[in-house]
C-alpha cells in the first residue's frame, strides 16, 4: 500500500478569513494613517509659522529695544493686526489656514508669549513659545 501525502496549501476558507481580516484591519488603519499625515502637515505648518513670526519679533527688538506695545495681538485667516500698531507688519500665515496665532507681550515690551491655537479643535492650544524659545508642544 502506498501512503498518501497530506493536502498542502490553505483551503478556500482559510484564505478568505485572512482576506477578510486583512481588509477590516486595512479599513482602519489607512485612514487614521491618512489623517495623521495631514495633521502633522498642518501642525508643522504652524510651527513654521510660529518660528517666522518669532524672527520678525527679534528683529524688531533689534531695532527698537523692544518686542513692541504690551497688549494681545491675533493673526488668523480672518484678521490680522494693522500693520501700524503690529509688532511684526510683514507676518501673514503660510499653509494651513485653521490656526490662529495669539501674541501677549508683557507690560515691559520685554517678554513675549506666542500661542498657537486650532480653531478646529475648539481654540485648543497646539503649542506655546516665548522670547527664550522654550516651546511646549501640546497637541502632536
Amino acid at each position: 500500500m502506498i501512503p498518501r501525502k497530506s493536502a498542502q496549501g490553505f483551503s478556500l476558507v482559510e484564505l478568505l478569513l485572512v482576506l477578510a481580516i486583512i481588509g477590516i484591519l486595512s479599513a482602519i488603519a489607512i485612514p487614521s494613517y491618512l489623517g495623521q499625515r495631514r495633521r502633522a502637515r498642518i501642525v508643522g505648518d504652524a510651527k513654521a509659522n510660529a518660528q517666522v513670526l518669532r524672527m520678525q519679533l527679534e528683529n524688531h527688538k533689534a531695532e527698537v529695544g523692544l518686542y513692541g506695545t504690551a497688549g494681545t495681538y491675533t493673526w488668523s485667516s480672518a484678521a490680522t493686526p494693522a500693520a501700524s500698531t503690529s509688532p511684526a507688519p510683514g507676518f501673514t500665515a503660510k499653509g494651513g489656514t485653521q490656526m490662529t496665532y495669539v501674541l501677549t507681550i508683557g507690560s515691559t515690551g520685554l517678554t513675549y508669549g506666542l500661542d498657537v491655537k486650532d480653531k478646529t479643535l475648539a481654540n485648543a492650544v497646539v503649542f506655546t513659545t516665548n522670547q527664550n524659545g522654550s516651546n511646549v508642544f501640546t497637541l502632536q
